[in-house]
Order: structure tokens, then sequence, then C-alpha cells
């Protein structure tokens, strides 16, 4: 994909509902000044309507490289399935062989913390599911 074309998918990302709500729970949950993105991953492939899920790295104060995975977020054209979609969590860990997208060793965070009910994440439009789930993350992450 070319520069000017991943300008313009990362344009359609920051428009997508999945976006805007992720970055708004990120600052309810940890203040706008107190984490960093480092990258996004685009997943899908280039062309004239590209498909494109995403995943934004970021860097917390107590944990690097968390990879908040949001899936299936903006209109039809633009991602796989339509809808507002779903987020999940990545966080690295020292014992475990998978790999997040920043590149650290790192599972999701249903199999880090044996709740299965969260291994597909929360859907952006259920707010209660969302704030559950960003509740037992925070309580891993205040754990660290």
């Amino acid at each position: 994909v070319g520069h000017g074309k991943m300008i313009e998918i990362e344009e359609k990302v920051r428009e997508s509902k999945g976006f805007k709500v992720l970055m708004a729970m990120l600052d309810e949950y940890f203040g706008k000044d107190n984490y960093q993105i480092r990258q996004y991953q685009f997943d899908g492939y280039p062309g004239a309507d590209p498909n494109v899920d995403f995943t934004v790295i970021v860097d917390l104060p107590k944990l690097k490289g968390v990879s908040f995975g949001v899936g299936g977020s903006g209109n039809r054209e633009m991602f796989r399935s339509g809808g507002t979609g779903s987020i999940g969590i990545g966080i690295p860990t020292e014992d475990t062989t998978s790999r997040l997208i920043s590149g650290e060793h790192g599972t999701g965070l249903a199999y880090a913390l044996g709740q299965m009910k969260w291994a597909f994440g929360a859907g952006v439009d259920d707010v209660d599911d969302l704030h559950e789930y960003f509740d037992i993350f925070m309580d891993y992450y205040h754990h660290l």
C-alpha cells in the first residue's frame, strides 16, 4: 500500500465509530495525557475498495505495547462486516510464545485471565459490556 493510500485509510479509520469509542475509553480510563499511540496496524488488502480491520498499539505508563484491536468498525465499503464492530485487547506477557502485532510476546486479555466470555472482546455499541471489559483490563493493569 502506497504512502498516500495509507494516509487515506488512516483518515477513514479515525472517522470510524470503533476508533472514536476506543479513544473515548482510553481517555476515560487513563486520561488524555497518560497514554501514547505507538502505531496503527491495518489488516486487510489494498485495492480500490480495501477491507480493513485495525489495531492501535498503545504504550501505557505501566505497560508498553498493548494491542487494542478493532474489528468490523466502519461502513461496508471500508470494513469487512460493516457496522460498529468490537474491541479486543492483547496484552504483553513474559511467559507466552504468542506475538502481538506490536512485536512483543503476549496474549489476549481473555486468555491471560482465563475469562473466555471475553475471547472476542466487547462490542463497540454495548456500553455496559465495554465498561466491564475495560474494568477487567484495569484490574489486571493495577496489579502489575
